[in-house]
């Protein structure tokens, strides 16, 4: 079986769109987190991708979308396809060695070249278990199920009363776990997530996210004031590529951190995990290697101690492999379930991940669990950039 047809394309869900105009788009999700209010979001974006066998079968894979699809679609269909097309189909990790060496030669180590074979990745893994008519993670020598989830994320509102109401929304739809996002300094991160905790009470888990909104000193100044509130962990307080500085602040606080969605190449998770800097692992599947980097990540992190806790952010291809992923991978711990408006995530047509008992569900279907609809595909279709 050989590679036939590899395609990309971009997608856009705006808000502007859903909400009749710009000015009507709220601000909760305008700039949900500390990253955004600088640029605020605009819409939901990702890059879809499509390979085809010369028997017939297509799989489909997904590239982190933000801040636009348009890049990790040009590398695609104008560096990947032609490398791929005619190839034999085997591991995908190896199919894709010489284009991640020759990536790594340009200096293309982080951002949309890493981010387009993560998507092809994840489309030739769909492709091979859809092939062999098996679920994704039965392939992958697991199965398919429940997976440990927690909902995200409660955003940034300006009373504590809309965070609790949130946070209790996320508890009524059968999440046990939830992240709040924080970056507004240790005065109002601690309000907002002390004025949860007291609501939801002890059993329930409580995560927060800083988006690298701080330096080393405001992040130790934050775990401090975010001590008494039995946290998760503290996820990104400050940049990711500052190593030694995410060391400084887990030597130093109780509160266990989190990092990762912003890394891009096994490299850069082993340099965390050799400098003892982080607890929790959380890879992007679509930005950090596919489905065989993800399984790549899980063995780092069984093998250091640290658990992995992979991003959920992403559109429904993302969403489906990652859950299949999950069920394979090593060390796993739990994965996020980004609840954020999006329906490049929820009505493109690839099987909704369903609940059970509080958490996702990997589907019982052959690849990841389905293909995408090909009206609503035109309809998001991003022309003429």
């Amino acid at each position: 079986m050989k590679v036939a047809r590899v395609k990309a394309t971009p997608l856009m869900a705006s808000f502007a769109d859903m909400f009749g105009g710009a000015d009507k788009v709220p601000p909760q999700i305008r700039t949900p987190a500390a990253h955004f209010q600088a640029i605020p979001r605009v819409g939901q974006m990702t890059t879809l991708v499509e390979i085809e066998s010369d028997e017939g079968v297509v799989g489909f894979g997904e590239c982190f979308g933000l801040p636009h699809p348009m890049s990790a679609t040009a590398i695609v269909n104008g560096v990947v396809a032609p490398v791929l097309t005619g190839m034999e189909i085997g591991d995908p990790a190896e199919m894709t060695d010489a284009l991640y060496r020759y990536f790594v030669a340009l200096g293309s180590t982080r951002g949309a070249a890493m981010e387009a074979l993560s998507g092809v990745d994840i489309a030739l893994w769909d492709l091979k278990a859809r092939a062999a008519g098996v679920p994704l993670a039965t392939l992958l020598g697991s199965t398919p199920g429940p997976v440990s989830t927690y909902a995200s994320p409660v955003g940034f509102h300006s009373d504590p009363e809309q965070s609790i109401k949130a946070a209790i929304a996320y508890l009524k739809q059968g999440f046990r776990a939830i992240k709040i996002k924080i970056g507004r300094g240790a005065e109002i991160d601690a309000l907002h997530v002390g004025a949860i905790r007291s609501a939801v009470g002890p059993a329930v888990g409580l995560y927060v996210d800083a988006n690298c909104a701080y330096d080393v000193p405001s992040a130790l100044a934050v775990a401090e004031a975010l001590e008494p509130f039995d946290l998760g962990w503290l996820e990104e307080p400050i940049a990711p590529e500052d190593v030694e500085g995410l060391a400084e602040i887990r030597r130093n606080t109780s509160i266990p951190t989190a990092v990762g969605e912003n890394e891009f190449t096994l490299p850069a998770y082993r340099r965390l995990l050799d400098a003892e800097a982080v607890d929790f692992l959380q890879p992007n599947i679509t930005r950090a290697g596919g489905v065989s980097g993800m399984l790549a990540i899980g063995r780092m992190c069984a093998e250091a101690g640290v658990q992995l806790a992979p991003h959920g952010v992403g559109g429904s291809a993302a969403i489906a492999a990652s859950l299949h992923a999950c069920r394979a991978a090593a060390g796993f711990a739990t994965y996020e379930a980004n609840r954020l408006l999006n329906p490049l995530r929820d009505d493109l047509g690839i099987h909704p991940a369903t609940m059970e008992n509080g958490m996702l569900v990997a589907a019982d279907l052959p690849g990841h669990g389905g293909e995408p609809d090909a009206v609503r595909v035109r309809a998001y279709h991003l022309e003429g950039v």
